[in-house]
């Protein structure tokens, strides 16, 4: 009986072990295979997912272009078209760079088009019980935007012009400018308060008031005193012959004729806001005569005679030597016909 029991753990304790070793051989064998198993189940919930962040991404790229181009054919339609000008408006044309015109090639900014016709448009509201047929708001806005858009071609001009002649305006220039501009009969007033009367009468900031006030003449300024030879060779001659003649202003008319302007002033202040010639009477002796300078307004070169003065008031003749180049040139493209404009008025 014992050796049957023995006979039996034997037999049992063998095939414990042939079952041991058979399934440890099973499983280094198929470890490989396990783990492509598990990985090929992951890619079920993996490339499922990639595929949607694809789908998304590509969706998005055209629901942007969509609403990009329906953004931007509806600006054009309100730009060309509608022609709004409300402060949306301005603000993108601010940033992107539309054009209301084209001139020999180059762009007028509808921006500074704009601008201008924006803070003519806000000061006749703000002042219409000074400023004459305000009532008729309507007349004075196709005006103001016919006046505008002729600034914003000659801008335009203006700009290819300084370009190809490297013409620009200095910082320097411009502050000075402005400090004449702050200059009261009652001495300077405070930067601040400037901008405050600037702001409350044409609702602009401190920047776009110095581009289409300071920044834009000084440069057209420039322009036409660079391109006008005729002008400054008048004003070479006028020069001597006052220096030969006394400053008499009487005998000018007689040898320039119509090339040249004279006037007189009137009494005016000091502080007389006429492209300068006020300021530079005042500083001269009664009976002086100026060197020749461009008026700030950019329309020629002045000579000043001082007649009488006072501390606040001063009287003075004045010869005007007109610069006509830059009218020329613009006359000339426009009978070219290089002068395209974008909007109806």
């Amino acid at each position: 009986m014992k050796k049957i029991i023995n006979n039996i753990k034997d037999k049992v304790t063998k095939k414990d072990l042939q079952e041991v070793s058979l399934s440890n051989k099973i499983t280094n064998s198929t470890l490989e295979e396990q783990r492509q198993e598990i990985l090929n189940k992951g890619r079920k919930f993996k490339y499922p997912v990639q595929y949607s962040k694809n789908k998304l991404i590509i969706n998005t790229t055209l629901i942007a272009m969509v609403l990009f181009t329906g953004g931007f054919a509806l600006t054009v339609f309100q730009l060309y078209k509608v022609q709004n000008d409300s402060d949306l408006m301005y603000r993108i044309t601010s940033v992107f760079p539309f054009s209301v015109a084209s001139i020999d090639g180059s762009k007028a900014s509808f921006s500074d088009y704009l601008l201008e016709y924006r803070l003519n448009m806000t000061y006749i509201n703000k002042h219409k019980d000074i400023v004459e047929g305000a009532n008729d708001i309507d007349t004075l806005s196709k005006r103001y935007k016919r006046q505008s858009l002729d600034n914003a071609i000659m801008n335009a001009l203006v700009a290819k012009i300084a370009k190809e002649n490297n013409i620009t305006v200095s910082e320097t220039e411009v502050n000075d400018y402005f400090n004449q501009l702050k200059k009261t009969q009652n001495g300077d007033i405070s930067e601040n308060t400037f901008y405050a009367i600037v702001k409350n009468n044409y609702n602009i900031s401190p920047s776009e008031y110095r581009r289409i006030f300071i920044e834009l003449p000084l440069l057209r300024q420039k322009v036409s005193a660079f391109i006008d030879k005729d002008a400054e060779n008048i004003k070479n001659q006028i020069s001597q012959f006052l220096k030969e003649n006394n400053n008499d202003f009487s005998k000018l008319v007689e040898k320039f004729g119509e090339k040249i302007e004279v006037g007189n002033s009137g009494v005016v202040k000091k502080t007389n806001i006429d492209g300068g010639k006020a300021k530079r009477a005042s500083e001269l002796n009664i009976g002086s005569v100026s060197e020749p300078f461009i008026s700030s307004s950019g329309d020629g070169y002045y000579f000043v005679k001082t007649i009488k003065k006072n501390e606040t008031n001063v009287s003075y003749d004045y010869i005007k030597i007109p610069f006509k180049e830059f009218k020329n040139r613009l006359d000339n493209l426009k009978k070219e016909g290089k002068i395209q404009e974008y909007i109806n008025i």
